[in-house]
Formats: C-alpha cells, sequence, structure tokens
C-alpha cells in the first residue's frame, strides 16, 4: 500500500471517529440541543460543523438555563380572539421502541421520529438529515420495552420543568395570535370550506354566496383569492398518500399546509400572512382540544406550549437564507413533519378517536405515531371555543350593518334571533347547537353595544338573555346537556357581561351614548338578571347564591363619583386659590348634572342613590377645600373668589336637602371672616368698570393719529392703578409679593383681556362661520335649453346665507329670527368699527409685553412666569387678529360690493372687451376707508391681502357656482385668464420699478394657482374632453366637482345632455343649487 493509499485511509478514518464523536455529543445533549439551530443539520454539513463553536456553545448552557438560539425579528403577530382553549386526557401507553408523545404526567417537548428505525444514529435516510434524539428513543434495538418506559419515566422527571420553561423562552410573547381582520378572514375560509367546498358543484348557490362574501365585507379579489388557495392541489401519482381530510375538519387546514403550491402567492410577505392564518387557527384548535376537560383553564400548559414551537418552527423555516421554494423543500418539510408526528398524537389519544385510524399506509396499531394528514378515520371538528368564535365572528356580520357616513351600526338580524339561513349550515358543521346560537348572539350584541353606545342594542340584548333565562327555566336540559358546549358557553358569556358590567357601572361618566339614565337603569337590570341566571347555572347546592340587593349598587355609585371627582380635579391639580374658584364652579354643573341625569340611572335599583352620590361628592370636596385653605395668611382677589365660590356651593347642598347640615363642608372654619377693605374695593370696583366698558365705548379713534379707541386704554390705566397701589405694600409683603402680582395678572388676564377678545369676536361676528354669514350658496342648476336661461335668484338682495336668500325669495316668507339679527350687526358693525377693532387688538399685544417688561420689578423669575401666564393670551389675541382681517375682507366682497362684484362680474352675454375693471375700482371706496381706519400700513396691507383672497373667491363662485345665468365656451378661458391679470396688477399695486408695494406677487399668487389651474387647464377644453376626463378615473387632477361645475356652466349640447343625466350623481348634488361651497383658495 502506497503512501497517498494510507493517507486516505487515515482521513477516512478520522472522518469516521469525528462522526461518531458528534452523534455521541449529540445524543448526550439532546435536550439543550434539540432547540437550538443545531436542532436540524443536513448530510452535506454534518461533518463540516464548526467542533469549536459547537463546545463553546454547550459550556454556555446550564440545567437552569439552557442556551438559547434567538429567533430572528418575528413581525407583528395577530389573532384569536381573546378565548381559552381547551384539553383532553391522554392514555399514559407509549408505542414500544418509539418516544411517547402524550401523557397526563408527562408534557415534554419530544420531536416526532420521521422513521421507524431502531438504531442510534441521528442520520435519517428518508430525509438525509440528522435528527437530535429524543431522551426517550431506544438506545438500542435490543431493549425491552420495559427497559425503555424506565429511561423515559427517568428522563421525564429530570427535564420537564426546565424544557417547558425553555420553550417558553424560545416562544415569542402572544404566539399564535391572530389580528381581528386575519380573524375574520380565517372564519370566511372556514364559511368556505365548509359550505363551497363541501358540496358539489351543481349544488353551489353562487348569487347567494356572492350576497354572503358583500355582507362580510370581503373584497371580490380576496374571495377568489380564498376559492383559489383553499382548492385541493392536483393528485400527483399515488392518489392515495395525497387524498384529503373533510373539508370540515380542522385537518384539512394542515393537509394543505403540506400540499399547498408556494407559486400562488406573488410576494413572500403575503404566503407567510396566508400560512400564519391557517397555522394558527390550527393551533387553536388542538389547544382547545389539549384542554379539553377546562375549556377556560388559563394555567400554563406544557404540551400546549410544545404545540406552540412545532408551529413555530414551522413558520420560522422561512427565514432560514435561503427560504423554502416549496413544500418538498426540506427546510420546510422537515419542521412540519415533526408538527404533523406531534398532532397526529393528539388525535390518537384523544377522545375523539374511540376507534383506531384505518390508514393503507399505517400499520393496525392504536400505538403507532400517524401523520395527522393521513387521519382519514374521521372529520377533527373545531374545538370549542374556537368553534363559537369563529361563528360569532361571521354571525355579527349577519346581525349588523355599517353605515360609514354616518358611523352607526343598523340591525338587520331575525327578531326572535334565528340564524339566517346562510349561517345555518355553518353552524352545524361547527357542532353549534340552537342554544348555543342564541348565546353567541349576547356577545355580538354586546359587542355592538361597546361599537355603538345604545339604548336600542342594550333593549336587544336584555330580550336576548330573557329568551335563553326561559330555556335555563323551563329547558335547562338544553344547557346543561353535556354533549353539547351550551352550559361553559353561556357562562362564559354570563362571565363577560358580568366584567363589563361592573367596569362601567363603577365609572358610568365614561358613558358615550345619548341616552345615559336610560342605558344605566338597563345595564343594571342586566346586571341583576344575569347574576340570577349564573345562580341557575350553578350545580353546586352548597354553593352561596348570589343575592341581588340595594346594598349591591352602593359601590357602584360611589366608585363612579370618586373616579368623575379625580377625573374633574386632575385637570387643574394641583388646587390652589388661583383655581380653586374656577374648579369649584365646574364642579357644580357636574353635582347638578350627576344627581339629575346619572345617578338617576340607579334609582329603581338604589332608593338612596342620590343621597349616596351627594356623599361622596362632598367627602371629596372637603379634602380638597381644606387644603386649599390652609395656611392662608394674606388676602387677596382669589382669596375673596374662592370664598364665593365656595359659599355657592354651599348653599346648592342645602337646596338639595339630601344630606344633614352638620355633614356640610366647614367653609368657614378654613378662611377669616374679616376680608381686607382694599382687596373688596379693588375687586368690586374692577368687575363693575370691567363690565361699563363696552357701553362706554363707541370704538371711534381716539384722534387722527391715535386710531385706537378708548376701552383699551381705560382697561390698561385701571389695571396699572391696581398694581401701583399693591406696589407700595411691596416692602410688608416681602416674598409674597410676587405670588400677588401674579395674582392680580392671572385676574386681569382671565376677566379682562380674554374677556375683551370674546367680546369683540362676538361683536364683529369673526369667529362665526363665514359659510353661514357671508359666503352665498352655490346657485348651479343645469341650462334647460339653449336659448331660454332661467333666471338667476334676484341680484337686489342683500341676504347674507342661502337660508336668507332662500327665504326672501319666496313671496311671504317668515324671515329667519337668527339671519335677521346677523344682518342687523353687519349693518351697524360698520367697516370703520372693524377696523378700530383691529388696531384695540394691536394695541393689547404691544401692551402685554410693556407690562411683563416694566413691571416685573427686576424679579427673573416673576418675568418669566409673567411671559408664560401671558403666552397662551398672546396667541389667542393673534389668532383672533388674523380671523378679524380675513373676515374684513369677506365682507367687503361679498357683503359690501356683492350686488356689483358677486351678483354682476361675468352675466352672460360675456363683455368681449372690459369685464371687471369697473368691478375692481367699486372696491377703491372700501379700500380708502381700510387704510385711513388702519394704526399702521403693514395691517391695511393685510386687511388689503384678505379682500384680495375673498375676491378671488367672488371670481371662483361665478366661475363655478354662479347659476344658469352665467355660462362660458372654451375660447373665453383666454378671456377670463386676462382678467385674473388684471386683478393682481390691481392688487399689487406696483412701483415705477415694478415692485409690489401692497400685496405681495408670492401671497397673491398662493391664493390664485388654484383657481388658475383651473382656467388654464379646464375651462379651454371642449365639453367632449371634460365629460371623458369626468368619466375616466385618475386621468384629471381636478375632482368630478370641479368638472361638474365647468360642464354646468356650458350651453352646448354635448354638456346638457351629460348634466341631464347626472341629475342623481352625489357629485351632482355637492353642487346644486342652494348647497355649500368649498373654495379652492
Amino acid at each position: 500500500m502506497n503512501m497517498s493509499s494510507r493517507s486516505n485511509i487515515s482521513v477516512q478514518q478520522l472522518e469516521n471517529d469525528k462522526k461518531q464523536l458528534l452523534e455521541y455529543i449529540f445524543e448526550m445533549n439532546s435536550q439543550v440541543l434539540k432547540y437550538s439551530k443545531y436542532s436540524i443539520i443536513n448530510d452535506t454539513n454534518f461533518l463540516s460543523l464548526d467542533v469549536e463553536e459547537l463546545i463553546q456553545f454547550l459550556k454556555k448552557s446550564s440545567p437552569l438555563q439552557q442556551s438559547i438560539h434567538p429567533p430572528t425579528q418575528h413581525p407583528p403577530l395577530p389573532i384569536i380572539p381573546n378565548k381559552n382553549i381547551l384539553s383532553p386526557p391522554y392514555p399514559s401507553a407509549s408505542p414500544p421502541l418509539q418516544p411517547n408523545y402524550i401523557s397526563p404526567t408527562n408534557n415534554n417537548s419530544i420531536v416526532s421520529p420521521l422513521t421507524t428505525t431502531n438504531n442510534n444514529s441521528l442520520y435519517n435516510d428518508s430525509n438525509k438529515e440528522h435528527l437530535i434524539k429524543s431522551p426517550q428513543s431506544t438506545h438500542s434495538s435490543n431493549s425491552s420495552t420495559s427497559s425503555n418506559g424506565s429511561n423515559i419515566a427517568n428522563n421525564n422527571d429530570n427535564i420537564n420543568s426546565s424544557s417547558n420553561n425553555q420553550i417558553k423562552q424560545l416562544l415569542p410573547e402572544n404566539y399564535g395570535i391572530l389580528s381581528k381582520d386575519q380573524f375574520h378572514f380565517a372564519s370566511y375560509e372556514t364559511y368556505l370550506l365548509i359550505c363551497h367546498f363541501s358540496r358539489s358543484n351543481d349544488t353551489i348557490d353562487l348569487e347567494k354566496e356572492e350576497t354572503f362574501r358583500i355582507q362580510n365585507e370581503i373584497s371580490k379579489v380576496k374571495h377568489d383569492g380564498f376559492i383559489r388557495a383553499l382548492s385541493p392541489p392536483p393528485s400527483s401519482s399515488s392518489p392515495a398518500i395525497n387524498k384529503p381530510p373533510p373539508f370540515n375538519s380542522i385537518t384539512y387546514r394542515l393537509w394543505l399546509l403540506r400540499n399547498f403550491n408556494f407559486n400562488l402567492f406573488d410576494t413572500h410577505e403575503s404566503l407567510l400572512i396566508w400560512l400564519r392564518r391557517h397555522l394558527y387557527i390550527i393551533l387553536a384548535s388542538f389547544s382547545n382540544l389539549i384542554r379539553y376537560n377546562n375549556p377556560y383553564d388559563e394555567k400554563d400548559n406544557s404540551t400546549i406550549n410544545q404545540l406552540k414551537l412545532f408551529c413555530y418552527n414551522l413558520e420560522i423555516s422561512f427565514q432560514q437564507d435561503p427560504p423554502p421554494q416549496s413544500n418538498q423543500d426540506s427546510t420546510y418539510l422537515t419542521p412540519f413533519n415533526n408538527l404533523d408526528y406531534f398532532i397526529g398524537s393528539l388525535i390518537i389519544k384523544s377522545p375523539l378517536n374511540n376507534d383506531s385510524p384505518t390508514l393503507s399506509s399505517i400499520p393496525n396499531n392504536s400505538q403507532q405515531p400517524i401523520l395527522a394528514t393521513k387521519y382519514l378515520n374521521k372529520s377533527i371538528p373545531y374545538q370549542f371555543p374556537l368553534n363559537t368564535n369563529l361563528f360569532e365572528d361571521l354571525l355579527f356580520y349577519s346581525l349588523f350593518e355599517f353605515n360609514d357616513d354616518d358611523g352607526t351600526i343598523k340591525f338587520i338580524g331575525d327578531e326572535h334571533f334565528r340564524v339566517s339561513t346562510n349561517l345555518k349550515p355553518f353552524s352545524v358543521a361547527l357542532k353549534i347547537t340552537p342554544t348555543m346560537e342564541t348565546i353567541c348572539q349576547l356577545n355580538c350584541f354586546l359587542l355592538a353595544y361597546h361599537t355603538e353606545p345604545n339604548e336600542r342594542h342594550l333593549k336587544r340584548l336584555q330580550l336576548c338573555l330573557n329568551t335563553i333565562q326561559s330555556l335555563i327555566e323551563h329547558s335547562s336540559a338544553l344547557i346543561q346537556d353535556p354533549n353539547t358546549s351550551a352550559g361553559p358557553l353561556l357562562k362564559a358569556t354570563l362571565k363577560n357581561i358580568a366584567q363589563w358590567l361592573v367596569k362601567f357601572l363603577s365609572d358610568v361618566h365614561c358613558y358615550k351614548g345619548s341616552t345615559p339614565t336610560k342605558d344605566i337603569g338597563l345595564c343594571c337590570s342586566i346586571y341583576v338578571q344575569s347574576r340570577e341566571m349564573w345562580n341557575c347555572l350553578s350545580s353546586s347546592k352548597t354553593s352561596t347564591p348570589l343575592k341581588t340587593s340595594e346594598s349591591s349598587f352602593v359601590s357602584f355609585i360611589t366608585s363612579s363619583v370618586s373616579k368623575h371627582y379625580q377625573r374633574l380635579s386632575q385637570q387643574i391639580r394641583p388646587l390652589t386659590l388661583e383655581n380653586f374658584s374656577e374648579f369649584v364652579e365646574g364642579l357644580m354643573e357636574e353635582v347638578k348634572l350627576n344627581l339629575n341625569v346619572y345617578t338617576s340611572g340607579f334609582k329603581e335599583f338604589n332608593s338612596k342613590s342620590k343621597m349616596l352620590a351627594l356623599t361622596e361628592f362632598v367627602n371629596l370636596y372637603s379634602t380638597d377645600l381644606k387644603e386649599v385653605f390652609a395656611d392662608v395668611y394674606f388676602l387677596s382677589p382669589m382669596l375673596i373668589k374662592s370664598v364665593q365660590s365656595a359659599s355657592n356651593f354651599q348653599i346648592m347642598l342645602e337646596k338639595f336637602d339630601l344630606i344633614s347640615k352638620e355633614s356640610l363642608p366647614p367653609v368657614k372654619t378654613y378662611v377669616s371672616s374679616v376680608i381686607g377693605t382694599w382687596c373688596q374695593n379693588q375687586e368690586k370696583d374692577f368687575n363693575k368698570w370691567f363690565e361699563n366698558i363696552f357701553k362706554l365705548d363707541k370704538f371711534t379713534p381716539l384722534d387722527k393719529d391715535v386710531r385706537h379707541s378708548s376701552s383699551v386704554v381705560d382697561m390698561f390705566t385701571m389695571f396699572y392703578q391696581t398694581i401701583s397701589t399693591l406696589a407700595k405694600m411691596k416692602g410688608s409683603l416681602s416674598d409674597n409679593f410676587p405670588a400677588f402680582i401674579l395674582t392680580l395678572s392671572a385676574l386681569f388676564n382671565a376677566n379682562c383681556l380674554l374677556t375683551y377678545n370674546s367680546q369683540i369676536e362676538q361683536m364683529t361676528m369673526c369667529n362665526q362661520s363665514k359659510q353661514t354669514t357671508l359666503y352665498p350658496n352655490s346657485l348651479n342648476e343645469k341650462i334647460q335649453n339653449k336659448s331660454k336661461l332661467r333666471k338667476s335668484i334676484s341680484t337686489s338682495s342683500n341676504q347674507i346665507s342661502s337660508q336668507l336668500q332662500s327665504s326672501l325669495t319666496v313671496s311671504k316668507a317668515i324671515p329667519d329670527p337668527n339671519q335677521t339679527v346677523i344682518q342687523t350687526k353687519l349693518q351697524t358693525m360698520t367697516l370703520q368699527k372693524l377696523c378700530i377693532c383691529v388696531n384695540n387688538l394691536d394695541y393689547i399685544l404691544l401692551n402685554i409685553n410693556t407690562y411683563i417688561n416694566e413691571h416685573s420689578f427686576n424679579n427673573e423669575m416673576l418675568r418669566g412666569k409673567l411671559k408664560e401666564l401671558f403666552s397662551a393670551t398672546q396667541i389667542t389675541i393673534t389668532d383672533t387678529l388674523k380671523s378679524l382681517v380675513d373676515f374684513i375682507g369677506t365682507r367687503v366682497v361679498f357683503y359690501d360690493c356683492k350686488q356689483s362684484i358677486v351678483e354682476a362680474m361675468y352675466v352672460a352675454p360675456l363683455n368681449q372687451k372690459d369685464r371687471i375693471s369697473d368691478i375692481l375700482e367699486s372696491l377703491s371706496p372700501h379700500l380708502k376707508t381700510i387704510y385711513n381706519s388702519t394704526q399702521s400700513l403693514d395691517r391695511g396691507n393685510d386687511i388689503l391681502a384678505s379682500v384680495s383672497r375673498s375676491f378671488l373667491q367672488a371670481m371662483e363662485y361665478c366661475l363655478l357656482y354662479g347659476g344658469p345665468t352665467r355660462h362660458f365656451q372654451p375660447k373665453d378661458a383666454e378671456l377670463i385668464e386676462y382678467d385674473l391679470e388684471l386683478a393682481k396688477d390691481f392688487f399689487l399695486d406696483r412701483d415705477d420699478n415694478g415692485v409690489a408695494t401692497a400685496v405681495s406677487d408670492e401671497l397673491f399668487e398662493s391664493y390664485v394657482t388654484n383657481l388658475r389651474k383651473v382656467v388654464q387647464l379646464l375651462m379651454d377644453l371642449s365639453s367632449d374632453i371634460l365629460i371623458e376626463q369626468y368619466d375616466s378615473k385618475g386621468k384629471s387632477q381636478f375632482s368630478k366637482e370641479t368638472i361638474l361645475c365647468v360642464l354646468v356652466h356650458r350651453n352646448d349640447k354635448p354638456s346638457r345632455s351629460f348634466i341631464k343625466k347626472k341629475l342623481n350623481d352625489p357629485h351632482y348634488l355637492s353642487i346644486k343649487k342652494n348647497t355649500k361651497i368649498n373654495f379652492l383658495s
């Protein structure tokens, strides 16, 4: 033998030794390695394994904390509704020479074998893979059954707890939970499997199926996709192997995961979503099977954790690089086989399998492990409560219809709680009895009420409860039948209702509906009824029955008051003299509301409900009262205000006459009976003066240079005098002086500045919607005849809104009082007065800054707090100024110049020479008044900019909403574009160098851009092209409403014919006569 041959033999021997050594290492450390990345090793890379890395991994592992190979990042995981899952008992026998899969005392995670060989090798001939051997596997082909049993028991005792903990560490949190949408898709897929695939093609009612699809809000594309994905793949050369389980069996989903075609999905993401949906439904059903005897057991279950791990291993097989490309890829097939065997063991040992399976491919031995996908002996139904969850999901859509316009839901189900014919085959296949159907409707009504708090849903829920209660009293066998899940389902539903009611009744002020008193009363009634039903269902004669009395509702009443009080006070805590009065005034209204509305709901069930509620309010209020008035040594206006508020609250409590005077809050014990004369007089005089401020002010300029009015000057003068008086006491007040400055500043800020701002808003009406005060409504009507145009609304009226216009055009109609008031205000509030109001607000903003700088007494902390105090006010007044400037511009165009602009511009026939020059000149007198009445040129330019914007809106109104007396042709677009340039020149008022001196070019362009697009890109098009753009999705950058506006103002045959067909089109209805206008700018 030559040297080369010896060398090859030596290398081969070393490789064999390495292989044997690694097999031994894997076998001895199987419990550590089977959850790691070493769990499955291909034959091609077994010998190339990094031994050093493996040894380091094993060194880091310990019996208490095994080294875990962390899963790659898992995408958001979705959900089976919040229902617990069920578990069967299992026989303790284990198959000879095979791992013990499930037993009552042994729930270890064990990888099911992929072959029945008895040798010790980790190598699997069928899949060409090395497997980590289960600790329960045989160590020798000659081992006896008894020695195997002994080894299994010893291994189980050592690893049971640690294995289960390790499995939980490997699983993502809340693994196997489907989102609401995904669960709905899963429910719909189940319906298709039962009601579509289980029928022959000639018995499928496609029309009925289409109606059901629409009712469940499933798109046609998704429906067709579900049909393709759920269809059995074509048979292979071995039909017996590929024969699927029944469609109504949960194992069909598992069979589908074994055989489905990866190429059905266009993206990897969509494949994973589909796979998870089926995998999690399978997981939920068999988890329910594991908890068969105790459906709502929330304890940790090691068998369920094992099942989750098998599912998770299958799911993360798609995270390999590269991912599996087909169902025969070993990366996918190996974890799937493990899951398949494990579920097979669950089926064989479950109460569902009373007979041995009959499979040609598996020996007739009940102990023989099988693939669940080959279990064809009987259908494995969806287990409770998963079956009721699936049914309830589709049942809700058959009971209620959503209204997308107003967000309401409408009941469309049967008033006698009968299930629709569409769902009946579905419920039968899911083993849901008629009694269970009625119980499921309870959950649907509860969900409906949560979605939309409505008395109708509550009453329907109560009627359904009445029906079930009647069954309990007269046909209890239907509920207690051990062959159905009606009893556990009803108990779970009653528990769910009770939990919701306890939460709701303990905080009734969170109610969002419109009839709180009625709904609270109904909830109390349902609470009593559900407790009585629970008593009837109780099988224990020794258990203490739940009695419902008036005392049962005491905790609800006091808890509701307490939580509401905490919310009210939390908004302004900590309570001090500065905010206590505000809090008490708000609290008084809340107490009245509570007693008259919310607590009244409990009246029928607790006769002393109002007394209990008021007592709780008083107890909580007394605690805060004591804290606020503790250690008060100096008098201030806030103290006076707080005492007054507390006194008013005391008077209100006495009028209620629900609790004794001795139990009322002791206000007099917390405050001094002597109030400083100075503070009393200052507040009294200040309030009295401020009440008359608007009565004394005529809102005229003080002189030709000072263009604000007297009220703002007097207001600051009075305040400065008050501060000056307090400053004389600075020495004696010492460190408390800044606090008093802040107290008076807060009083001035709240009672003067903000009130003044509110008065300006009300007086000028700038805080009201221009849509109801100034803007006209659309006059659009279709043009009936080319030669005969209907006259528009009278052009001589001065009405401000569409309602007033309409009322005056109808003979002998009674005018709207509200519009009359608005009309009167507009007539009395002249343009000059509006400009004076702008000047007054500018004066306030200027003097706030002056006050902060000059009256902080060189105290930087005080200056900072004054800035903080007035910052919100400055923002509020600035916003009011902006609204007022905008309002003035709108008023000038749509009110003062309405007849010359809105009613005269572009009336047919269109003037080819001069259309808007005279109209623009009609603005000049008003613009002169604006510039003569504003304090600065910049402010005048701001108002001019507002006028320019409103003028462009008026042009838009005439072009798109001006009614049948205005009609345009494509050639008119050039004329209108020329008019836009004329308007631009007018408002920019350029100097000799072409520089704008009034409205800036950029600002005007921001106003005119959208209108110019309409003129340049839409109005110059022929009617045929416009119609084509209207009918073509996404072809035009303009909305359908805008295109219709242009077509309505065309007088050619195509446009008239088109508009005639669109009279009931929602887009036409949105622009028709008397509709509100949404301007482009």
